[in-house]
């Protein structure tokens, strides 16, 4: 998924999406009434397009949480956004096709889905722990 078919998403959704000069965090998903993502300014495309499909699958799980939350709490809303991510940019049947084309080194599918290297080793290893690959 492109970063403008992710930023398409969140419209049809209701989830603004807003920059902001944050000094924390790259991204922080805020829920009020409805999802707002906010988004530090001066972020690469491919940490836009990673760190707005995490903000998401807040969203999309309902996974928020706050600063007092429980470890537990914040694990499972953080594993249910890198999963909902994790789908949504790089599908294991994608994944497949690319080796039937012979894509098969971490940085090469990488490279295709337009993600960091961080992000393609940790889908594969969530993948491979799930064993959808």
């Amino acid at each position: 998924m492109s970063n403008e078919a992710l930023f398409d998403y969140a419209e049809t959704k209701g989830h603004e999406v807003l920059y902001m000069n944050l000094n924390e965090n790259k991204a922080v998903t805020i829920e009020e009434g409805r999802f707002s993502i906010v988004l530090a300014n001066g972020l690469t495309r491919t940490e836009e397009k990673e760190l707005v499909a995490h903000e998401l699958g807040h969203c999309e799980y309902g996974g928020t949480y706050c600063r007092s939350s429980k470890y537990n709490v914040k694990a499972k809303a953080e594993y249910r956004a890198n999963k909902w991510a994790y789908y949504q940019l790089v599908s294991p049947d994608e994944i497949t096709e690319c080796v039937r084309k012979g894509i098969v080194t971490p940085w090469e599918l990488a490279e295709h889905f337009e993600v960091s290297d961080e992000f393609i080793s940790r889908v594969l290893e969530y993948y491979q722990m799930v064993g959808v690959i």
